[in-house]
């Protein structure tokens, strides 16, 4: 029952509310803009002190156009006039790493190392050792939790 209500929620991209301080925002099912916006702002900007501001900022625009328009000026919002802590940024950053479907993603990628070519010419034994390893590697990651 708790998957089809998840999966209603993606397909009506349903949104959750999450507080900052004392303003309340929607965060919707993270676009793949938003994705590779998260990821190059942690690799262009490492562990700058706006880089929380940012993400927040990311993960509330989330789309194409706010990206564009909007991103810029609400990260600042944030940060200068707003003058969020961490803390307070920590909510919508854990609710946008909910709000990304990763276990579709590693799934696809164990079915797609099947099907490489290269596999052929290994061994049975050499074969199932990285199909573990796989396997155990996705499990791992499906398990992870953000809670304290």
């Amino acid at each position: 029952m708790q998957a089809e209500k998840e999966l209603s929620s993606i397909i009506e991209n349903g949104s959750d509310q999450v507080n900052i301080g004392k303003d309340s925002y929607k965060v919707k099912w993270l676009h793949p803009i938003t994705n590779r916006k998260i990821s190059r702002l942690m690799l262009k900007e490492g562990n700058d002190s706006t880089i929380s501001y940012k993400v927040a900022a990311a993960i509330v625009v989330n789309s194409l156009w706010g990206l564009w328009l909007i991103y810029p000026i609400l990260w600042r919002w944030f940060f200068f006039v707003k003058r969020y802590t961490e803390g307070d940024l920590s909510d919508v950053i854990a609710m946008g790493k909910k709000k990304i479907q990763l276990s579709e993603y590693y799934l696809n990628i164990i079915l797609m190392t099947d099907m490489k070519d290269t596999i052929m010419g290994m061994t049975k034994k050499e074969m199932l050792a990285i199909r573990q390893e796989q396997i155990t590697a996705q499990s791992g990651n499906s398990q992870k939790s953000t809670d304290g």
